[in-house]
């Protein structure tokens, strides 16, 4: 995949399929197409199944040895096929400086048509995550920049007895505030981002329909 002529900061570049999911010729005609995202499940069946999808992705299946981010597969008898991409964003937050993501695409229980569908998922998927990964590599770079620019002037006095949150040398101390959880906004520095991945995976459910019908993009009950 070429990359983006831009550093990955900016997320409103259009996706390898947009163009295929809006060509149309003269003899075609317009349908709407509606999606949208939610943290909730609508049904509670829904939610453990995206539940243990996404722990058997993220803790089971693995890449190959050195290898940080790439597609995978997998198949359920229950939930079908899984098209997964595992990848990395960097985050001196957390342990190991580094936090793991994937893009999960439950394809349901036509694995024959859910793998004609993998090579355009997974086309998508690392998109996104090379997308994240500019970003956030972009973003931590920022804060670099600011806080070597923010130093202070060597004290006599040791910083851990007078409570402050830095050290002598301007640079803050890990255990002297509580660090939670960043979120990926916070993470690539776009507070946008959320809808930025909808309209991406908008459009690849919406090239999907039209490539293989309904099959792939239908809930299964």
């Amino acid at each position: 995949m070429d990359p983006d002529p831009d550093d990955g900061s900016s997320f409103h570049q259009s996706s390898p399929i947009s163009a295929t999911s809006s060509t149309t010729t003269s003899s075609s005609h317009e349908h709407l197409f509606y999606s949208s995202t939610t943290s909730d499940a609508v049904h509670l069946s829904d939610f453990a199944r995206i539940q243990k999808t996404c722990v058997r992705t993220l803790m089971s299946e693995t890449l190959p040895p050195g290898v940080l981010s790439g597609g995978l597969s997998f198949e359920d008898p229950i939930d079908g096929l899984t098209i997964a991409w595992k990848f990395t964003l960097p985050d001196p937050h957390a342990r190991g400086s580094k936090r793991h993501y994937a893009l999960i695409a439950v394809l349901g229980p036509d694995s024959s048509a859910g793998m004609q569908a993998a090579p355009m998922v997974w086309s998508t998927f690392e998109y996104i995550a090379a997308k994240l990964a500019r970003a956030a590599a972009a973003r931590g770079a920022q804060n670099n920049s600011q806080g070597s620019s923010g130093g202070n002037p060597r004290k006599n006095v040791a910083s851990f007895l007078t409570g402050s949150s830095v050290d002598p040398d301007g640079h803050p101390r890990r255990n002297a505030i509580q660090l939670g959880p960043r979120s990926l906004a916070g993470i690539v520095g776009d507070e946008n981002i959320f809808a930025w991945l909808h309209g991406q995976f908008s459009m690849l459910l919406n090239t999907m329909r039209i490539r293989f019908g309904d099959v792939l993009t239908e809930p299964q009950d």
